[in-house]
């Protein structure tokens, strides 16, 4: 549940604005640890300058939204500042020969034009288009505290109401209102389902996102709990909703705001965590390390050695969240991270690169807040049902170590309706997988389980009954 960055094994977009004779599609291919992935990029005038979009073919991505690029005619430079990727290039007759570089990796790229056509369109079946057996509103509503307007899409039942109401809350990461990622929209398919059965449903887009104003690359989890608290007082103040029947729906991170956000109001009818974690922080960031480094075929010994080193470096970082750390102190741990690193690790990037890249991260202060973030100071304190899921193939968020957690700490609190839900074979998104990495989930047809669809409505009819 990081802040879905996405690296090499789950390449997700690039960026691109071209210049004059480079539109049109260019092809490259990155060659790391033994695996080759297929980009392409597709470059297109407009009025004020050049887009583009991208493909990942061997990962099942197609049309990736592109944002910043720099070309005087000659040199390239393209950055996705919000995925840690940059190329920088040189156009040659019909090459572009390049550097592609993510966190600490720097690898050659050489684009070539190509005759192939714009990207195939993603096949997501699960996608509701109008006609609309229900209202669909734009919105906006405001975290006055923060100074912030959120957009979002309200859905309503056809009549009068005042309807039952729930709320959507995305994971980590810059999301949309549809929580879309490589052309699934689990919250379009959820909020979808939800209101054919009666449900009015609000989703927005996270501050800093879409519509939504504010800045998002310096927010903490706790201020998109603010942000999902306003969600809620502007669901109550209208008159077709059922202000005693709201409840919340979080996934991944937010499945840890939804906690939050109800540990400090007794009034909502349920809360539903989909991949909602139970310990803190610093577990899931090791759980996750642990996934990527098996992938990889490291040795037993190197990731347990890796570990120990990841677990000194992040309780380091977790004691003071709110103060910068010790960078001289930081520095040496990363130098013996490093140091540790089997070779297959150290490909395509070097030892300052490596520190450099690290060191980036590891002070972003979402991340420090991260690790030390504690689900269960919240839990404790929540008192309406709750419904926890998660897949037994999720590699971001493990399901028995965090359904587990949660099931604890509500019950310490004194919470005695609480209902948790295992499934076989659902990732991190509740797509039917065979493995549950993340390079796997675009080439996944299904956005969402239908089983998870009706067990998440049935059980919050019950609790409306």
């Amino acid at each position: 549940m990081k802040k879905i960055l996405f690296f090499i094994a789950a390449l997700l977009v690039c960026t691109g604005a071209w210049a004059q004779d480079i539109t049109g599609n260019w092809v490259g291919t990155l060659a790391i640890q033994g695996i080759s992935l297929k980009l392409v990029f597709h470059i297109e005038k407009t009025s004020d300058g050049y887009s583009a979009t991208m493909d990942s073919p061997d990962q099942g991505g197609f049309g990736l939204p592109t944002s910043r690029v720099a070309f005087d005619g000659n040199r390239l430079e393209l950055s996705a500042g919000q995925l840690g990727l940059s190329y920088s290039g040189t156009l040659a007759n019909d090459s572009i020969n390049g550097i592609f570089r993510q966190g600490g990796l720097q690898l050659p790229l050489v684009l070539k034009r190509s005759e192939q056509d714009a990207s195939p369109t993603m096949n997501r079946p699960q996608n509701p288009h109008p006609p609309f057996p229900y209202d669909v509103k734009d919105v906006t509503f405001r975290n006055n505290d923060a100074g912030v307007t959120l957009a979002g899409t309200l859905t309503l039942p056809k009549g009068q109401g005042p309807f039952p109401a729930v709320v959507l809350i995305a994971g980590s990461g810059p999301n949309d209102r549809d929580e879309t990622i490589f052309g699934h929209k689990p919250f379009l398919v959820l909020a979808d389902h939800l209101t054919r059965h009666g449900f009015a449903v609000l989703r927005y887009d996270k501050r800093g996102i879409g519509a939504s104003t504010g800045d998002y690359a310096h927010a903490l989890t706790f201020d998109f709990a603010q942000d999902a608290a306003a969600a809620v007082r502007f669901l109550r103040e209208r008159k077709d909703i059922d202000r005693g029947k709201v409840a919340l729906i979080g996934h991944s991170e937010g499945g840890v705001i939804a906690p939050m956000v109800a540990a400090q109001d007794d009034a909502f009818k349920a809360i539903v965590l989909m991949a909602g974690t139970g310990v803190k922080g610093i577990e899931v960031i090791l759980y996750q390390n642990e996934v990527s480094m098996t992938q990889q075929n490291l040795k037993t010994e190197d990731i347990e050695k890796l570990q120990r080193s990841n677990r000194e470096i992040f309780e380091s970082l977790s004691r003071r969240p709110d103060a910068l750390p010790d960078t001289t102190v930081l520095h040496s741990q990363l130098i013996r991270l490093w140091e540790g690193l089997p070779p297959q690790s150290k490909q395509g990037t070097d030892k300052d690169k490596f520190i450099r890249s690290n060191l980036k991260g590891f002070l972003s202060p979402w991340y420090r807040h991260f690790l030390a973030l504690n689900p269960s100071d919240y839990l404790l304190k929540v008192k309406c049902p709750v419904l926890a899921l998660n897949g037994e193939n999720d590699r971001q968020v493990s399901a028995a170590q965090n359904l587990q957690g949660i099931a604890t700490a509500l019950q310490k609190g004194g919470n005695k309706h609480v209902t948790v839900r295992s499934y076989p074979r659902l990732n991190h998104l509740f797509q039917e997988s065979q493995t549950g990495y993340v390079d796997e989930y675009a080439r996944i047809e299904q956005t969402l389980s239908p089983q998870v669809l009706e067990d998440i409505t049935n059980w919050i009819r019950t609790q409306n009954n």
